[in-house]
């Protein structure tokens, strides 16, 4: 049976990143009431530039979520969901803002923490079923 805290724990990394996704959103919509684009990023840079922090952070998302999930069902520790749950959601808010503003290093970094992350919740679903 599993821990209520790690369902919570699950819960609030899901929560906070559905959130962030709906504000990536929100900021493309924005931009295309800005620039009159109703499709595509019609020429406009800021606009594929909130196109691809949202359409980035979904691709990513749409692995870890199901990913933290599968920890929690596996009976992984909180402590371990946490520790992949704050580093991919920090890694996506540093990603969007990096790809967002056009800070590169803020962009890279928040790649490589996201593939941390990712390693993390793969290994540790590995680790719970193998052992």
């Amino acid at each position: 049976m599993m821990a209520g805290t790690q369902i919570e724990a699950v819960g609030l990394y899901v929560g906070l990143n559905l959130l962030l996704t709906l504000l990536l959103a929100i900021l493309v919509v924005r931009q295309r009431l800005k620039t009159g684009v109703s499709f595509g990023s019609g020429g406009s840079n800021d606009m594929e530039h909130a196109i691809r922090a949202h359409g980035n952070n979904v691709e990513y998302i749409a692995l870890v979520l199901p990913g933290l999930i599968m920890l929690a069902l596996l009976g992984a520790s909180t402590t371990l969901i946490h520790v992949a749950g704050i580093m991919v959601t920090v890694s996506r808010l540093g990603h969007a803002i990096g790809i967002s503003k056009s800070i590169t290093p803020l962009r890279r970094l928040g790649t490589l923490f996201t593939w941390v992350g990712i390693a993390i919740i793969g290994i540790g679903c590995l680790w719970y079923v193998l052992s």
